[in-house]
């Protein structure tokens, strides 16, 4: 058994540290006069997110399942709406992660697969509308942020909600849906990599009751990526329809269509050229190291989602989503070998080894709630309790060929090697020994209760849950059931300060299996969190600051012995600091976060700082329509989980701090706007792994767009 410990947060650096007491310092120094932070005399609240639209049945987020606001909820949650990702720019939901308080966007850099992120040091799960989206390795398709109106991250364990929610917590993405008002707008974009995107979004009534509502999100994007060789195409089509039937029941209907045309971005270049010196020099970090023509990451996904939601009075409401979801991925690649070639500094050339895979995804998953709110005494109480249920089929086909792909000359790379039998998975030709064909089915049903408690200043929250989860692979099966608590406890001060002390647990069945085929245990993991949370009155501005401590059970690392597949360990345990304040103030929209995590430097790639600030000011006072934006994203040090007595590999990844930029021009239904992401153009590689692998970040790149909004 494995067991990583906590270690003490001495490494903090001097700079970021005085950042985060300055900022802790000021927002209890607001608390004596809230004022402070006032931006005008209204009194706003933090943004009451309606998931379902204007009847507010879905309530406060889709991740709380509860009609609450984040200030009142004594668990850590984090909000990114369009306004914002629009104003930053975002290409991916991975560009949204990047400005969140404990989560590591951007983990293994450049990377068409997927939005891959830490959150506390650990993977979250990708949800979209409250169920999850993503089961199993490179089996879907990855998510378009152009589809979705918000993003939402819960920080911790999430069992009693979820179920299958991950330690360190889970991303939920909420999609566009219909609304009333007639409105809508086009886009064109145009960017750096021969980037060009066409989109569009209308949504209204049908009908003069308003009783049908339609919205209609398309995109296409044709463009190629960083690394040479490679495309980055998207198509979506996501048209939905609401049936209001009377004024408390809407049943809204939603198609999705994806499809992308991608490749090889990561190419697990060797250390030397990237992180350390090389004499033949640095590695161009747009090498690509696979066959061009041959190499691809392509995928297509169709999802069929129905949401029935009805109030049946004040207190009370039902609901209920069933999503049924189906994908396909193509992949061929190359790289360099994981052997001990890659750990010679001096590299110049490697033996590649092919990749081939033909995976799918059969997804049924269903959420049934009923919400409701009443008084025992003085005791009021808001609760939700129901059930829901997956049903999840991957299959994952592939081909492992290791030096099969023949020498190539890293800096100068030559191309046209591809061996006779291998232009696709259907004709082998005597390489059946190399095949390895894999299909996992996992069951899961829960059963889960929450209430949320308050009297006088106090809230109480309680939730339990009890699950049953059933995987199968091959010949083996693994079913396990377990019963997950929360329990979170809060004061609200009367100037806006409200402590807390929580309390969670996780439970998460993991649809793939080792290299034996032999299915993975349930993750499980627990936490403990006490924070702040701080919203100055008159304000939308919240401020938050939380110290926690995670335990996680089974955790999935790496398996170095067999390559492309996964193991599980004993137990790890990670500790750390976060603050975040997200709002406006005035004409300054801000969203600036800090985060400190205590690792084990055996846990690779996963920074112990980071720090974050971006915002947004609207000069319209001077200049009718123009704003401009500015951000920093500095990401500490990471352990490459290397002890080398002699000093030639780093035990660290360093640190990296990128700009980004905007600026910004309405005129009157047109919208100008001008993006640059990591405006000084830094080189810098986001993780160095002990197996001899490194990761580049993403360059600069510009988008410039225009909108029409009507």
């Amino acid at each position: 058994m494995s067991t990583a410990r906590i270690k003490s947060m001495q490494k903090a650096s001097p700079v970021i540290s005085g950042i985060s007491r300055s900022l802790l310092a000021l927002a209890i120094a607001a608390g004596g006069s809230s004022a402070a932070f006032a931006a005008d005399n209204t009194d706003e609240r933090i943004e009451e997110v309606n998931v379902v639209g204007e009847l507010n049945l879905s309530r406060q987020t889709s991740i709380g399942k509860l009609d609450i606001p984040v200030d009142e909820t004594p668990f850590s949650i984090s909000l990114r709406d369009k306004d914002f990702l629009d104003s930053i720019g975002a290409k991916s939901v991975q560009d949204a992660l990047q400005y969140v308080a404990g989560v590591n966007g951007g983990t293994y850099g450049v990377d068409a697969r997927g939005d891959w992120s830490t959150v506390r040091g650990v993977d979250p799960v990708m949800f979209i509308d409250g169920l999850q989206s993503i089961f199993g390795s490179y089996t879907s398709s990855r998510a378009n942020a152009y589809a979705f109106e918000r993003v939402e991250i819960l920080k911790g364990p999430s069992s009693v909600l979820y179920g299958q929610g991950s330690t360190g917590g889970i991303v939920n993405l909420v999609s566009k849906r219909p609304k009333s008002e007639f409105g809508g707008e086009v886009m064109v974009q145009a960017g750096d990599y021969d980037r060009m995107v066409v989109a569009g979004d209308v949504t209204g009534a049908i009908d003069s009751s308003e009783q049908w509502l339609y919205r209609v999100v398309g995109y296409d994007r044709d463009a190629d990526a960083q690394v040479d060789h490679v495309d980055d195409n998207s198509t979506l089509f996501m048209p939905s329809v609401s049936w209001r039937p009377s004024a408390n029941t809407e049943i809204t209907f939603l198609t999705t269509y994806q499809k992308d045309e991608s490749g090889t971005t990561t190419a697990f270049l060797p250390w030397g050229g990237t992180r350390i010196d090389n004499v033949n020099g640095d590695i161009p970090t747009d090498t690509f190291l696979s066959e061009p023509g041959w190499d691809k990451y392509d995928t297509e996904q169709t999802s069929y989602s129905v949401w029935v939601d009805h109030r049946f009075s004040d207190s009370w409401a039902l609901n209920a989503g069933l999503r049924y979801s189906e994908g396909d991925v193509d992949y061929n690649s190359m790289w360099t070998n994981f052997d001990a070639t890659r750990l010679n500094p001096d590299i110049s050339e490697a033996t590649r080894t092919i990749y081939m895979s033909d995976a799918t995804s059969d997804l049924l998953i269903f959420d049934l709630r009923m919400s409701g709110a009443f008084a025992t005494g003085a005791l009021e109480h808001q609760v939700s309790f129901g059930l829901d249920s997956q049903d999840a089929t991957t299959t994952n086909d592939r081909l492992y060929l290791y030096g099969y792909g023949g020498t190539i000359d890293i800096f100068n790379p030559v191309y046209g090697y591809v061996p006779t039998g291998l232009s696709s998975l259907n004709d082998l030709e005597g390489l059946t020994d190399y095949w390895f064909e894999s299909s996992t089915d996992t069951e899961q049903l829960g059963f889960y209760f929450q209430d949320q408690m308050s009297i006088q200043n106090w809230i109480i929250t309680t939730g339990v849950r009890r699950d049953t989860a059933k995987s199968e692979s091959g010949d083996s099966s693994f079913e396990d059931d377990a019963t997950t608590m929360r329990f979170g406890v809060m004061y609200a001060f009367d100037n806006g300060i409200t402590p807390y002390v929580s309390y969670s647990e996780s439970f998460e069945p993991v649809n793939d299996s080792d290299a034996n085929e032999t299915p993975f245990k349930p993750v499980e993991g627990e936490q403990v969190e006490a924070g702040i949370k701080y919203q100055p009155e008159g304000t939308n501005l919240l401020i938050t600051a939380s110290a926690f401590e995670i335990k996680q059970k089974n955790l999935l690392v790496d398996d170095y012995e067999n390559e492309g597949f996964q193991t599980q360990l004993g137990e790890a345990e990670f500790d750390g600091f976060e603050l975040e304040a997200a709002g406006k103030l005035g004409d300054l929209s801000l969203v600036a976060n800090y985060s400190s995590l205590n690792i084990d430097e055996d846990i690779e790639a996963v920074p112990e700082e980071q720090f974050s600030v971006w915002g947004n000011y609207d000069f319209s006072s001077l200049l009718p329509g123009l704003n401009a934006g500015i951000g920093v994203r500095y990401v500490g040090e990471s352990s490459t989980g290397i002890n080398d007595s002699t000093g030639t590999f780093p035990s660290y990844n360093p640190s990296y701090t990128l700009y980004d930029a905007a600026i910004g021009y309405t005129l009157e239904s047109w919208k100008f706007q001008l993006n640059a992401k990591n405006l000084t153009d830094e080189v810098h590689t986001t993780a160095c792994l002990s197996r001899g692998d490194c990761f580049y970040g993403e360059r600069r790149y510009v988008t410039a767009e225009a909108r029409y909004i009507f």
